[in-house]
């Protein structure tokens, strides 16, 4: 008999921080888009604005100030709901300058970067990106990796990130097949040999990029059992904001 889900859900990727990139336009939106994650079971939201030089680029200070008040302006939708702060930060060369110079580009205050990169991004450029990441003495956790087709073709790849300190991160309506049978099917082999750490909803707005997680994590639990979907439904996503390294 298969056990039932007793454990909440992390979000470790989500744009619900309204007026800062291309996610929620408004607290409305937000407010809406809150009451989604909690109805599908999600309890902790790190909120991930985009660092990119064309879907936001809010300043540290400011982005710190704005994420207090939207803390304050949704208190009464869930208040169980608990948030940390991260970025989506797309890699460009000016990444590691702004990493050497303290700016707040990491998952809560660890040193975990969640990196994002073009769906045509070159191998080479994506495995020099993540040596360069952890020279710094940073730990990436690579944002959506199912959209970067130079390791969808090549699965070993993904192997090879991993054994460099790299983490994996996968949306959780791409596990379920919204992304297409391709996608899905290399998803199901990467959780099969449990290469995936971290799931999320990749949320936009309240429409079809809600955030949405119960099926995906029920699907996971079937397919690959209660422990495993524990811990990269949950239990990795809190090592990761307390700073700890994940164990395979």
């Amino acid at each position: 008999m298969r056990k039932k889900i007793d454990f909440s859900y992390v979000d470790v990727h989500s744009h619900i921080l309204y007026g800062v990139d291309d996610g929620s336009n408004d607290i409305e939106t937000s407010k809406d888009m809150i009451s989604i994650a909690y109805e599908e079971g999600i309890r902790k939201i790190i909120a991930t604005p985009h660092y990119h030089p064309e879907r936001g680029s809010v300043g540290c200070e400011e982005l710190l100030r704005q994420f207090e008040v939207f803390k304050q302006n949704v208190q009464d939708v869930c208040p169980e709901m608990e948030w940390a702060l991260g970025r989506e930060i797309y890699y460009t060369s000016d990444v590691l300058e702004d990493l050497e110079a303290g700016k707040k580009l990491t998952m809560g205050d660890s040193r975990y970067v969640l990196v994002e990169y073009h769906p045509t991004v070159d191998y080479a450029y994506l495995r020099t990106s993540i040596s360069n990441i952890t020279q710094m003495g940073y730990i990436p956790l690579i944002a959506h990796i199912e959209r970067y087709m130079c390791v969808m073709k090549d699965i070993d790849r993904a192997y090879e990130l991993k054994n460099m300190g790299a983490f994996i991160q996968v949306n959780a309506s791409s596990v379920i097949g919204s992304a297409g049978k391709d996608v899905k099917k290399f998803i199901k082999k990467m959780m099969k040999d449990e290469l995936v750490d971290a799931v999320g909803t990749d949320a936009h707005s309240n429409g079809h990029r809600a955030p949405r997680m119960q099926e995906c994590a029920e699907y996971i639990c079937k397919k690959f059992g209660y422990d495993y979907a524990k811990r990269i439904l949950h239990d990795n996503a809190e090592a990761i904001l307390r700073g700890e390294y994940l164990e395979d």
